[in-house]
This record gives structure tokens, C-alpha cells and sequence, in this order.
């Protein structure tokens, strides 16, 4: 099984191309995804491999509560519940794993997360909004002026019936968490922008949620970066609006679509270039289900400048990255002191909703392409030790309204 995983690592983080769908390692991996959903061998085997010095700690004593319900600011109708996951311990900038990464807690798989739902609804409830934050255990914020990063995390749902939009049953993120993607789908993710997908605050957002139901379960995939030279535990916050099944009984149900460069694999991609500007392009996604489409958002890493969406050909998104717009997301001195690497990071990526998306439909076989704009020129990305840039991603949440 490590033989396997090692090979998946690499196609994870992009140092393999793509195989053809005869090669006999798509075989082998889906007997492994099968095996790991009855057995859950890989998610403990990948997270001891790449977080030995990090992980998943006991929860630390007096601090704030792990569900916390009546949060100020929700929706018309809905509860706002701030959910603390974790609390988990990220290594030092003096740790280096095994693929090289500092300060990291890579890629952690946590695949049994609290659902925020109420408990009178026996698990079940709607939800109408989200947005992550990352904060130390008495509860102030965690960002990049105290050296901890939201590096990005995805937030899964698994359960009966469920099936991610762009991705068959042989994906990787869905194997580290135990499962597969003909089982569960990739609901939510942030990156230290922290965008906000507060649903019917968008213009064809009304009437319309995510609909969990009582089997369902949570599972997330964290990945944390510390830049300070000592350990340091925080929580993952998701803050969720959620309203009741019988609240939202004739809503319309809310199915994401992930667009990534590195589909199905773990989204990161080694920078092809070290300077200049570059794009680089998903492959194409042919759209397997009908719907109205309500909006999306763009991640990218430093030195980026826009995600776009492409339908049959004509750009219909583009979210665009803002540098530094608070003092939480400036640097004082650049990572390794390397005067080349960025100290103004990405702090917000702008959503296409509405006006802004000229796309109102999705139609089945419309082909679907993602690219991500990179230009180090406008803005530094961020380098290792060795001077090489850090590896690039390129993701896009579209949240599309099924019709009853």
C-alpha cells in the first residue's frame, strides 16, 4: 500500500502527467480506493507519511465551544452556527516534510467533522451560507501578521446518493478521507482569502440551499501553514447560515461543481515557470447535469492575478485577486528573508453572481474549462528556501440550483 500511496502522492501535487484509463495503476488504485473505504488504511498511512510532527491534537482545555449557535449577521430565517474543527498542531517553519514543505501541516485528512446542524433535526438542515476562518484556541484570529495561514482546506459531504459533479470514482482527495467520489462530493473550500458564499445575498440566490440529510457526514482535508519558529495549534472555523428542513421544504437543493488544474488529484501544481506570467488551464468538464447557476469564486496562490471560466469557448467568469488590503495579509519581512518572495498576500478573490457571471444556465455537454492567471511580475508569489517558487493553484466553486 505505500508503493501505491507514493505514487498518488505524485500525481497529487502534479510531478506525474496524466495516465491513459488502461494504464494498470487506475486498476490498482481503484481496488486501493475501495479497500480504504472499508478499511480507512490510507487516510491514517497518508497522514502519519506527511504529518508526523503534526496533526489532530486533544481539544485544549477553557477553550470557546466547538458549535457555536445564534452568531450575529445570519440571513432572513436562518440560524448562523460557527463550527471549530481541530484543534490541530502545525509544525515549525523549522520542520520539513517529506516532499519538502516547511512550517506545514500538508494536506491533513480529518474524515469525521461535526455537522452544524440542529439537534432537533436529527441532522438534517439546509444550509444558505458559509465561510472558513482560522483562529487560536482562545479564539483570536489566526492570519499572516502572526504567521499562520488558512493554506486551504475542502470540506466534503459523504453520504447516500451523493456524487461529485467533475470527478469519477478514482479521485485522490476523496480516497484520503476514506471515501469516493461516487460516494461524496467536494461541498466547500477556502484559502486565507476567506471569500463568503452567503447564498440569498446573491442575486439569484433566493429560495434555494444545500440540503443535508440525517445520513450524511462531514469529513474535511486541512492544510495549515506556520511561519513563526515554534509549534502552533489552532482551530478551523467554518461558519455555516442553516435553516430547518421544514423551513425550507419547497427550496430548490444546491449542488457545488469544483473546477481545479489539478482536478481529482490535491489541487497543487508545481509553478511551471519561476518569473514572467503564465496560465495554466484544467482540462475540460462536459457538464452532466442541468441547472440554474447562482455563483463562484476563485482560489489561487501568490503571484496570481484571476481565475476564469470558459463555456464552450467564451469566458462567462473571471474572479480576480486583491493583494493586501488589511494589515492582517502584509508581511513585515518576506518568508527566508528572500527579498524575491511576496509580502503582500492575496486577500480576497471576487465572486461572479449575477450580472457578473454571464452564464445563467448550465445545460448538459455545454464544455466547461477552467484557467488560472499567473503573473509575478504584478504581484511576488511565494518562494522556498531554495528560491524555487512555491507549487501554484487554480480552483473555481460554482453552486448551481437544481429545480425540483
Amino acid at each position: 500500500m505505500k508503493s501505491l500511496l507514493v505514487i498518488a502522492t505524485a500525481l497529487a501535487v502534479g510531478y506525474v502527467g496524466a495516465i491513459p484509463a488502461d494504464h494498470p495503476l487506475v486498476a490498482k488504485l481503484d481496488k486501493l480506493a475501495t479497500l480504504n473505504k472499508r478499511q480507512g488504511g490510507m487516510t491514517a498511512l497518508a497522514n502519519n507519511m506527511f504529518n508526523p510532527k503534526g496533526g489532530k491534537v486533544a481539544a485544549v482545555a477553557g477553550a470557546p465551544p466547538t458549535r457555536q449557535a445564534n452568531q450575529k449577521d445570519s440571513p432572513a430565517g436562518a440560524n448562523r452556527v460557527k463550527m471549530r474543527y481541530g484543534p490541530y498542531k502545525v509544525p515549525n517553519m523549522g520542520v520539513t516534510n517529506i516532499l519538502g514543505e516547511e512550517g506545514a501541516l500538508w494536506n491533513y485528512a480529518d474524515p469525521v467533522a461535526e455537522k452544524p446542524c440542529d439537534a432537533q433535526d436529527g441532522g438534517a438542515c439546509t444550509i444558505v451560507g458559509m465561510y472558513a476562518g482560522l483562529e487560536y484556541p482562545d479564539g483570536k484570529n489566526a492570519n499572516i501578521d502572526s504567521g499562520l495561514w488558512l493554506h486551504h482546506f475542502v470540506l466534503f459531504n459523504v453520504g447516500p446518493g451523493r456524487q461529485d459533479a467533475t470527478c469519477s470514482s478514482i479521485s485522490l482527495p476523496h480516497m484520503l478521507v476514506g471515501s469516493s467520489a461516487s460516494g461524496s462530493e467536494r461541498l466547500f473550500s477556502s484559502g486565507n482569502e476567506r471569500t463568503q458564499a452567503i447564498v440569498p445575498n446573491w442575486p439569484t440566490g433566493k429560495n434555494v440551499g444545500y440540503k443535508l440529510k440525517k445520513e450524511d457526514k462531514f469529513a474535511l482535508i486541512v492544510d495549515l501553514m506556520n511561519e513563526n519558529m515554534k509549534d502552533e495549534v489552532v482551530y478551523l472555523t467554518i461558519t455555516f447560515d442553516i435553516m430547518s428542513p421544514a423551513a425550507t421544504a419547497t427550496y430548490d437543493d444546491m449542488k457545488p461543481v469544483w473546477f481545479d488544474v489539478a482536478q481529482c488529484l490535491t489541487s497543487e501544481w508545481p509553478a511551471p515557470y519561476n518569473s514572467g506570467n503564465y496560465t495554466v488551464p484544467a482540462a475540460t468538464w462536459v457538464a452532466n447535469f442541468d441547472g440554474e447557476i447562482i455563483g463562484a469564486a476563485g482560489h489561487l496562490h501568490d503571484g496570481g492575478q484571476r481565475v476564469t471560466l470558459e463555456v464552450d469557448g467564451k469566458q462567462v467568469c473571471n474572479s480576480e485577486a486583491k493583494y493586501g488590503e488589511t494589515k492582517e495579509y502584509v508581511q513585515a519581512k518576506a518568508m527566508h528573508a528572500n527579498p524575491n518572495s511576496a509580502t503582500e498576500h492575496i486577500s480576497s478573490m471576487s465572486v461572479c453572481m449575477g450580472p457578473k457571471f454571464l452564464q445563467k444556465d448550465l445545460v448538459k455537454g455545454q464544455k466547461w474549462k477552467l484557467r488560472a492567471e499567473y503573473d509575478y511580475n504584478k504581484n511576488k508569489g511565494m518562494m522556498h528556501g531554495n528560491g524555487k517558487q512555491s507549487t501554484v493553484m487554480g480552483i473555481a466553486i460554482m453552486y448551481v440550483r437544481v429545480k425540483k
